[in-house]
């Protein structure tokens, strides 16, 4: 009866990282490739079997597993899109690849500037038709503020050729990227991001 009782316990995400001593992103990666055993609920929150956690904790190889994921400071994402399903698939996306990325979502240039204005994201997925303050007027303000920072900024669009200056986008070392997105491409692009901050 204790062993069934134990097998049905479970904990945060949270709660495990904590039990193993690393990051919350280590546990969602291992959740990922199958070292730790989990679940979503249907809010969208990870349930973690207390007894994987024990097995990967009192296992002779714990720290050979934990450090085959690299340690790296996460890459902060902003992602400026109106449209909640793109918003929801882009996010989804990001989630697959696996890699260490804190995504955050705007559905208008207005909360997306305000938030840039006090903490400049290493990567910016951007639309250029969105509420507010649009993308055009977003890659203005950046070109100001950015100065001596490193900056990514993926312009992902609907717009024709003819309606987007490509030529002032790509002076200023803007990616552009038409839709539908090519799910391979985002992967890539954040990969190489990953790869650089290593060296």
């Amino acid at each position: 009866m204790n062993t069934s009782t134990k097998k049905n316990q479970y904990c945060s995400t949270t709660q495990a990282a904590k039990l193993l001593g690393i990051s919350v992103g280590t546990v969602q990666q291992l959740v990922e490739n199958g070292t730790l055993q989990a679940w979503k609920t249907a809010g969208g929150h990870r349930r973690i079997l207390l007894t994987s956690v024990e097995t990967l904790l009192y296992t002779k190889d714990t720290e050979t597993q934990v450090n085959t994921i690299p340690n790296q400071k996460p890459l902060s994402l902003y992602i400026v899109e109106d449209d909640p399903l793109l918003l929801k698939s882009y996010q989804k996306l990001i989630e697959k690849t696996q890699l260490p990325v804190i995504c955050e979502p705007f559905d208008n240039g207005l909360d997306a500037m305000l938030k840039i204005g006090s903490n400049f994201p290493d990567v910016l997925f951007l639309d250029l038709e969105v509420p507010f303050i649009d993308g055009f007027e977003m890659l203005k303000r950046l070109q100001k503020i950015s100065v001596n920072k490193s900056k990514h900024i993926l312009v992902i669009t609907g717009l024709t050729d003819s309606e987007i200056l490509v030529s002032n986008a790509q002076q200023h070392n803007i990616t552009l990227l038409k839709k539908p997105v090519n799910p391979a491409f985002i992967e890539g692009y954040l990969q190489a991001i990953c790869m650089e901050r290593r060296r």
